[in-house]
């Protein structure tokens, strides 16, 4: 599953953040590329240090032009997707620049996901502004680990900064490295990709590597604080200083401060740093997007707190995309077919709506409203004043029960209905850390996706099915699911799944997640659970949109979370990274489905449109 190993995240173009369709070749008539390059220019920041860019140009410019400027640590040669030729040719001027310890840039890797990349961007901003080819407007451009050097930069306010476009931005501290509060070993891979001072395509392309020395350590119940070096990150590369001013692994001092909101949130733009962002933003994130909980956090933040001028030329998109599908829809990801209308022209989009905040244009046909989202079994564009706004406010709740009290299996399930009942016993689920599940389901893991129901079959699951739905039901916003349990540990960590059953059998998968017992009331803040004592954890699945024919049905299922992905949980409330198999716990977990504890799915009804604009 995409939270086990993120595999919607696993090509080189998604990692870079760069995808963009090819363009179009040159007239005939024209000789040539139509724009020359400026190769490892240095740029010189406020403390000394250098950062490398390269520097594309429109050939034959006569006039001082506006700036596209991506900051990255990935690379800087448009190798991996030529994605500035679209924007010169267009006219923009677009200047890629390295990061600290990147390429020939000066300083340390260790400070890009802090304070100072935005000041480093602030700097190169004002850079841009006076050179003699610049006509003092810049705009950002990219994703993911781009994405966020937009936002750090964004909120040090370069006077010169006439927008930015980040998409599915990562959001340090908030969904990553840690996914609720469970420590993820993919940031090993992007270490590994970023190793040195080249981006390295081919190691995120041996995927039998890296998941490969993955599963080994899960199976050798290796301690997580070991998974950098398993991997073959060297300590010396990505580092940090621990509290007593000690170089230590990067993601270990990260682990060190699990659940620690200072340490993870210190360097988040904050409400003052939005009020003064006087520049409009074009945002956009997927249905299946590993860091939607990053993009949208960013988002509503400045929704809120940004001055309105800035706000009133403002936009979010979100379509049934994966991570890299965002930048370049396809027509399938991860085995689901995307419908023709949402697969669209991102890099034309981002142009558009740079020529129309800088005043060379007409506003993109496509963002009619403030919120632009795609209605998936419709298959069409809507748009709403908002992300709340594109739900109606009401749900469709349908309540856990089993009259046996613990489900046999998918095919002896408990029901989804839509009154609890009065009176059943709670179901009973064993989360017992010495086994190690994903070691025989290893062979399937490379084919699963989002039509792949084979984890509803897992020995320790538990599952639950509605009845046919009499009706088309259209959901737009985040599902929730309220596990109401006991269990006789102190911590325990939990996975569910909703998938959709079509009327001739086929399974599209709806929404996951997965939670830590001890930070159910939020990811930063820890209680572990007293004995006997009966409390609620709290699901909430990925936004999206998609109206569920009549005939379907859906089926919940709900298993202990035990992934070679993630940091081990043995369940004792010890702390995290450095518990070990001695100390593992066998934790017997009830989820209640009575009427005084009820459990229950939660889906957020869409509002309604109107057929002729769909707002």
């Amino acid at each position: 599953m995409p939270t086990r190993f993120r595999i919607g995240v696993l090509s080189a173009a998604l990692i870079t953040a760069n995808l963009c369709a090819p363009f179009p070749p040159p007239a005939a008539a024209q000789i040539g590329p139509g724009y020359s390059i400026e190769m490892s220019r240095m740029i010189p920041m406020r403390d000394g240090v250098e950062l490398e860019a390269w520097i594309s140009k429109p050939d034959k410019l006569k006039s001082k032009a506006p700036t596209v400027l991506e900051l990255t640590q990935y690379d800087i040669d448009g190798g991996t997707r030529r994605d500035f030729a679209a924007f010169v040719k267009r006219g923009f001027v677009f200047v890629q620049a390295y990061v600290r310890g990147r390429g020939k840039s000066g300083g340390v890797k260790t400070d890009n996901l802090g304070l100072q990349v935005g000041r480093d961007g602030y700097d190169v901003v004002e850079w841009i502004a006076r050179q003699p080819w610049s006509d003092g407007r810049v705009v950002m451009y990219g994703a993911s680990f781009v994405g966020m050097t937009q936002w750090r930069t964004a909120a040090q306010h370069p006077p010169h900064l006439a927008g930015i476009a980040p998409y599915v931005p990562i959001y340090p501290g908030w969904d990553i490295p840690n996914t609720n509060g469970i420590p993820q070993a993919w940031t090993t891979v992007i270490l590994g990709i970023t190793a040195g001072r080249s981006y390295n395509n081919g190691f995120v392309a041996n995927q039998d590597y890296w998941m490969g020395k993955m599963l080994e350590a899960y199976a050798d119940y290796q301690p997580f604080t070991q998974l950098y070096s398993a991997i073959g990150i060297e300590a010396s590369d990505w580092w940090m200083l621990d509290e007593h001013g000690e170089k230590k692994p990067m993601l270990n001092v990260w682990m060190d401060h699990v659940g620690d909101e200072t340490f993870n949130l210190a360097a988040e733009p904050k409400a003052v740093d939005f009020k003064q962002m006087e520049f409009p933003v074009l945002t956009a994130t997927g249905f299946f997007d590993d860091d939607q909980p990053g993009t949208l956090r960013y988002y509503r933040h400045y929704m809120a707190d940004a001055p309105a001028t800035a706000v009133d030329s403002s936009y979010l998109v979100i379509g049934p995309w994966d991570h890299g599908g965002t930048h370049h829809p396809a027509k399938e990801i991860l085995g689901l077919n995307i419908p023709e209308a949402a697969i669209i022209d991102m890099n034309k989009l981002r142009a558009d709506w740079y020529d129309w905040v800088l005043g060379h244009g007409a506003r993109p046909g496509l963002l009619r409203d403030k919120v632009t989202y795609f209605m998936l079994g419709a298959d069409e564009w809507r748009s709403a004043k908002s992300l709340d706004a594109a739900s109606s406010g009401k749900t469709f709740d349908l309540f856990l029960s089993a009259p046996e009290g613990t489900p046999r299996d998918v095919f002896h399930s408990g029901s989804l209905v839509e009154h609890p009942l009065q009176a059943e016993p709670p179901a009973t689920i064993v989360s017992d850390p010495h086994e190690l599940p994903e070691l025989e389901v290893a062979r399937y893991l490379k084919d699963e996706g989002l039509t792949s129901e084979f984890r509803d079959y897992q020995k320790r699951a538990i599952v639950f099915h509605s009845e046919p739905l009499t009706r088309d039901v259209e959901v737009a916003g985040q599902m929730k699911l309220k596990l109401i349990v006991q269990s006789d540990a102190a911590d325990f960590d939990l996975w569910a799944q909703i998938l959709m059953i079509l009327p001739d059998g086929s399974t599209v998968r709806l929404g996951e997640d997965i939670r830590r017992a001890r930070f159910r009331k939020s990811f930063f803040e820890q209680e572990l659970l007293k004995p006997d004592q009966i409390v609620e954890i709290p699901f909430e699945f990925y936004w999206m949109a998609r109206r569920i024919p009549a005939g379907a049905r859906l089926r919940l299922t709900v298993a202990p979370f035990n992934s070679p992905a993630y940091q081990k949980n043995y369940n004792t409330g010890g702390r995290i990274g450095y518990e070990s198999l001695e100390d593992a716990r066998v934790a017997h977990i009830k989820v209640f489905h009575d009427a005084e504890h009820a459990s229950q799915l939660i889906l957020p009804l869409a509002a309604s449109v109107s057929p002729s604009t769909g707002q």
